[in-house]
């Protein structure tokens, strides 16, 4: 399913080239490293570059200081599994080191309580700029045992973060600020035989005795965000996400009654089979967006029993007064797609399935306040925005009369 609110840049897409590493999948790219004599950029205005993803996720953020209602207790966690994060803020980005402009982060499992990092971070990729390195960093190892969890076949990743004058800068044709990579083997977390936790050591009645809980096939999840040079010298700003899905299973799939994810595409071991593309000019119509996702089924409980689901639908129902469900499978969210029309920002979430609870409360005058949210997902992008100032970046430098035109 594809959607072109306005045309994209011809050309920005770029390319991916993936390659088989044993067990895993590892990118083959050309480190992104410091051009020769560059150094850090003038002011190019303030812009913010956010991107993140996962695997799979279960989320929560209630209560806190909630305006025209008061205080309430605050509620606050996710558990992710292939957490990846790029960001950039001309501002500086929050907790980090002063001077820091860009990051690139992912991770097989991470966590969060009330605000606290967990310290689970397993098998973790790292880089931010300033200071700026040469060189991606990287990792890769095989068969591992994920603690109290499962297993994973093999995990590989590789991250880049860049700040510099060739790729910032009035009459710059622009380049690459932040690219993250993370590729996965065969997951299978939470096996209750293999950890011991069938045979009436568990106090319910599980909906699965035989498999995983959660189990992913082979597959990769990359982003990329950058700027790129407009005719009058100033620039606009992108994020793309991409990836290659595997089958997912919950509850042991629909083989043992629980819930099977298929995606077609998922035998082709090099391409990705789902797309993004956000970008901003910061001039009027300037805000676009275009995606692809991949043709998927979803079977709910065995042949025989089971339903199939199809995919390509958002839907918000409401619960209860003040609390709706957001079902999403393969589409992105109407609600959550903007598009300025001065072209200044562009934001997106969605992606495989998930679900979303929104929780608000009555206030005075404005009629329901939101008072926080849940939410469990698999193979998405719950955050993709790009914001550039009126004009881009560099809107306001001296073009002493000349003309850049790049070629796309």
């Amino acid at each position: 399913m594809t959607l072109s609110m306005t045309s994209v840049r011809p050309g920005r897409r770029t390319a991916v080239t993936a390659v088989a590493c044993g067990a895993a999948t590892a990118l083959a790219v050309g480190a992104f490293g410091l051009p020769a004599n560059a150094a850090e950029p003038e002011d190019p205005g303030d812009f913010k570059i956010t991107a993140d993803g996962y695997y799979g996720t279960a989320r929560f953020d209630f209560g806190g200081d909630v305006p025209l209602v008061g205080e309430a207790a605050e509620l606050q966690g996710d558990l992710t599994i292939g957490d990846i994060e790029n960001e950039v803020d001309s501002a500086g980005l929050e907790d980090q080191a002063e001077g820091t402009y860009s990051r690139s982060f992912g991770s097989l499992v991470s966590a969060n309580l009330l605000g606290v990092d967990l310290p689970v971070d397993l098998y973790a990729v790292e880089q931010v700029a300033l200071p700026e390195e040469e060189e991606a960093d990287t990792y890769g190892v095989h068969e591992l045992e994920v603690p109290l969890a499962g297993e994973l076949s093999a995990i590989s990743g590789e991250a880049k973060a860049n700040w510099n004058d060739e790729v910032l800068g009035h009459g710059s044709e622009g380049g690459v600020l932040t690219e993250l990579y993370s590729g996965a083997g065969q997951v299978d977390l939470v096996d209750f035989e293999e950890l011991g936790l069938v045979g009436g050591l568990v106090p319910v009645d599980l909906p699965i005795t035989d498999g995983p809980l959660f189990s992913i096939g082979a597959g990769q999840l990359l982003q990329e965000t950058g700027v790129f040079g407009k005719e009058d010298g100033s620039q606009g700003a992108y994020v793309e996400v991409s990836g290659r899905f595997g089958d997912v299973n919950l509850l042991g799939g629909a083989a043992n009654g629980g819930v099977t994810i298929g995606l077609a595409a998922s035998s082709d071991a090099e391409t990705p089979n789902a797309y993004g593309y956000l970008e901003a000019t910061g001039e009027p119509g300037g805000a676009s967006f275009e995606y692809d996702l991949p043709a998927l089924e979803m079977w709910v409980g065995d042949e025989e029993t089971g339903i199939e689901i199809e995919p390509g639908f958002d839907e918000t129902v409401e619960v209860l007064p003040g609390v709706s469900l957001n079902v999403n499978f393969a589409e992105y969210r109407d609600d959550d797609i903007e598009l300025s029309e001065d072209g200044t920002r562009a934001a997106a979430s969605g992606g495989g399935l998930s679900l979303r609870l929104d929780v608000a409360v009555p206030a005075p005058v404005v009629g329901e306040v939101e008072l926080g949210s849940a939410e469990v997902g698999l193979l998405s992008f719950p955050e993709v925005s790009v914001e550039v100032p009126q004009g881009g970046l560099y809107a306001n430098a001296d073009a002493d009369g000349e003309d850049y035109i790049f070629e796309n």
